[in-house]
């Protein structure tokens, strides 16, 4: 089997491509052994995440009939970016991987529906790749995916929140990079992401370094479906946070699940995800019954 190849026998493939700007990296496609007109479900990572640590969520989905997509975010993992020798943020993440995956996906699998899960940042920059190009996905799954505005956490949080984000933004000004591995927070990441993430935390707004684009104005051009899923026991993403980013979706069909109970938390669901699939089963059979 190529890298261009699927095999229709095997349950896994890992296929290689490379981004508009150049560089290489892979997708795993997780699929069921019927494929035809099955959902796709694209899961892009939390900030610092292996696409690996999303693999018991793929085959999960893939036990439950859908075919799911792992890839991992630009300088994590396979990527061959080196986040403290090549600066990227949200604009490049955007612009030159996301449209390879998805045209990636859609030459093996043309009539399927795709759907973009999006884990915390993952989440976010689906909905700012959502806001231009709608037309080439069928909804948005968000899971402890917030806008990390401050105020979106009760006192003393945002305090926390605010602190420790503009410290990140200074310490990368002065480094060109983020060590995360040593401060305990993601992995090491490129400047202009951390600075995107900063800006965020600051004022609540997007506008990613090196864009153009009025993101903050193209958000009320989403009118897709959204599954949006928070957790009580979520520190990272808590509710209020959660739903001051799919506030900005004002004519987007948005539906919640907030998970009450205190077993689930910001990373642990990849794994206990019963319930998860469960909800995402369910919203994605209501949303076609209603299209249909």
């Amino acid at each position: 089997m190529t890298n261009n190849q699927i095999d229709i026998f095997e349950n896994k493939a890992e296929l290689q491509f490379v981004s508009i700007d150049g560089f290489r990296n892979f997708i795993n496609i997780f699929q069921p052994f019927y494929v035809r007109n099955v959902p796709i479900i694209i899961i892009m990572p939390a900030l610092g995440v292996k696409a690996q640590y999303y693999e018991p969520l793929a085959n999960a989905l893939k036990e439950a009939g859908y075919i799911a997509v792992t890839v991992d975010l630009r300088g994590t993992g396979n990527s061959a970016i080196n986040p403290k020798k090549r600066n990227f943020g949200y604009h490049e993440m955007l612009s030159f991987d996301w449209p390879v995956v998805l045209e990636k996906v859609d030459k093996h699998f043309p009539n399927n529906k795709i759907y973009l899960l999006g884990h915390s940042l993952g989440g976010q920059l689906n909905v700012l790749y959502a806001s231009q190009h709608q037309q080439l996905i069928s909804g948005l799954i968000l899971v402890a995916a917030c806008s990390v505005y401050y105020k979106g956490w009760k006192f003393p949080l945002n305090i926390g929140v605010l602190m420790a984000t503009q410290t990140a933004r200074l310490l990368v000004k002065f480094l060109g990079y983020f060590p995360g591995e040593k401060v305990g927070f993601a992995g090491t990441e490129a400047k202009n992401l951390i600075l995107d993430w900063a800006y965020n935390a600051r004022t609540g707004g997007y506008k990613p370094i090196n864009s153009s684009l009025d993101f903050e104005n193209s958000f009320e051009n989403i009118k897709l479906p959204v599954l949006a899923i928070s957790f009580a026991a979520d520190k990272l993403a808590p509710q209020n946070a959660v739903k001051r980013l799919t506030s900005k979706m004002k004519n987007a069909l948005v539906n919640y699940f907030h998970y009450q109970q205190n077993d689930l938390d910001h990373f642990n669901w990849v794994k206990k995800n019963e319930s998860i699939i469960y909800e995402i089963h369910n919203w994605i059979f209501q949303i076609s019954k209603d299209i249909d």
